[in-house]
C-alpha cells in the first residue's frame, strides 16, 4: 500500500514537472569584416556586425499548462573586432523582455524591436543596406525601444499583426519634454507561398528631448518581396516627417542564388534627406551590390558594396560624408552562428 502511494506520488510529481517543462537555449553570432569607407576622407579598418550584428543571447520558455507559456529573451550586442559591448555599453542592449504566449498570441514587456523594424527587415537592415544608410526612423533611432509593451497576434489568414507602445524615457511630469521617446507603432505581416508583404505605421510623441514641448514624428513603411523560384524581387517605400518636408525613400533589389552563393543588386532614391525647405536639393541615389556564400549552415563569407550619390545639400553615406559629394563603402567578411 505504501509502495503504491509512493508510486502515485512520484507519478504526480512527474506529471507536474511535465506540465511545467522549461527550456533555455544559448545562441549567438560572431561577425567581422575588413572594410574601406570613403566620405570626407578614406579609412580602412576591421569592423564588427556587418552582415549580422555580433551578439549572444539566452531565450527560454516554460510550459504553464492549458496552452499558456512564459517566454523570455536576453540578447547582448558586442563588437567582435575590439571585444567591447555594443549599444552604448548596455549588458542586454539588443533585447531584454519577458512575457506570456498562448493561442491568443503573445504579450511581451521590456526592451524590444519595433514593429517597423520587423517590416524593414524585408528590405534588409544590414549596415550596407539602404534603409540603414539613409536611415529611416524605424531602423534608426527607433529600431528597438525601452519600456515597451508589445502584443503579437496569432497567424490569421497568413498574416501576423503586432501592436507596440513604448513609455520612452519616463520623465517626470514637470519636464518640458516629458513625452520624449514615447511611441506607438503597429504592423501587418503577410507571408504565403512566394509572397512576403508588410506594412507598418509609427508615431513618436516627441522626437526631440531638448526642445520644450512636443515635436512629434510620424512614419509609414511598405515592403514586399516575391520569390520567382530563382530570382527574388524586393521593393520598399518609406515616408516620414523630417523638418519642413517629408523624407521619402523608394527602392528595389533583385537577388539570385547560384548554388551556395547569392548575389543581390539594388537601387534606391531618397528625397528630402534633411527635410529642408531651402532651394538646394537634398536628394540622394543609392546603389548596392552584395554577395554571400554559405560554407555551411552556420558559416558564411560575404562581400558588400554601397555607393551614395548626394545632391547639393544631401550628405548620406560613410565616414562623415560631404554634402554634394559621393560616398562609398566596400567590405568582405565572415559570419558564424552558434
Amino acid at each position: 500500500m505504501k509502495k503504491q502511494a509512493v508510486a502515485l506520488a512520484a507519478l504526480g510529481l512527474m506529471a507536474g514537472w511535465a506540465q511545467a517543462q522549461s527550456s533555455v537555449a544559448l545562441y549567438g553570432v560572431v561577425d567581422v569584416a575588413l572594410e574601406r569607407i570613403k566620405g570626407e576622407t578614406s579609412l580602412a579598418r576591421v569592423t564588427s556586425g556587418q552582415q549580422q550584428g555580433s551578439r549572444w543571447g539566452l531565450r527560454g520558455t516554460e510550459d504553464l499548462g492549458g496552452g499558456l507559456k512564459a517566454v523570455f529573451l536576453l540578447e547582448n550586442g558586442f563588437n567582435a573586432d575590439a571585444g567591447t559591448m555594443g549599444q552604448g555599453g548596455r549588458l542586454f542592449g539588443r533585447q531584454g523582455y519577458v512575457g506570456l504566449a498562448g493561442n491568443w498570441g503573445a504579450l511581451r514587456l521590456g526592451r524590444q524591436y519595433t514593429p517597423m523594424d520587423d517590416i524593414a527587415s524585408i528590405a534588409g537592415t544590414k549596415t550596407y543596406d539602404v534603409v540603414s544608410v539613409v536611415p529611416i526612423i524605424g531602423n534608426g533611432d527607433y529600431n528597438r525601444v525601452d519600456n515597451a509593451i508589445t502584443y503579437l497576434s496569432p497567424t490569421v489568414a497568413n498574416t501576423v499583426f503586432q501592436l507596440q507602445y513604448s513609455l520612452g524615457e519616463e520623465r517626470v511630469s514637470t519636464d518640458p519634454s516629458r513625452r520624449f521617446g514615447q511611441q506607438v507603432s503597429a504592423h501587418a505581416l503577410y507571408a504565403a507561398g512566394p509572397w512576403t508583404l508588410g506594412a507598418s505605421l509609427m508615431r513618436v510623441s516627441d522626437a526631440d528631448g531638448t526642445t520644450a514641448g512636443q515635436q512629434p514624428r510620424n512614419a509609414a513603411l511598405l515592403a514586399g518581396s516575391y520569390d520567382f523560384g530563382g530570382p527574388k524581387l524586393t521593393a520598399y517605400y518609406d515616408v516620414e516627417d523630417k523638418a519642413a518636408k517629408k523624407l521619402s525613400l523608394l527602392g528595389a533589389a533583385v537577388a539570385y542564388p547560384f548554388g551556395a552563393t547569392t548575389v543581390s543588386v539594388g537601387i534606391a532614391q531618397a528625397r528630402n534627406v534633411n527635410g529642408s525647405a531651402a532651394a538646394a536639393s537634398d536628394d540622394a541615389r543609392l546603389y548596392t551590390l552584395q554577395a554571400s556564400h554559405n560554407l555551411s549552415k552556420r558559416t558564411a563569407l560575404y562581400a558588400h558594396y554601397t555607393r551614395v550619390a548626394n545632391d547639393e545639400a544631401a550628405a548620406l553615406g560613410f565616414n562623415k560624408p560631404l554634402a554634394g559629394s559621393t560616398s562609398s563603402g566596400v567590405q568582405v567578411g565572415i559570419r558564424h552562428r552558434f
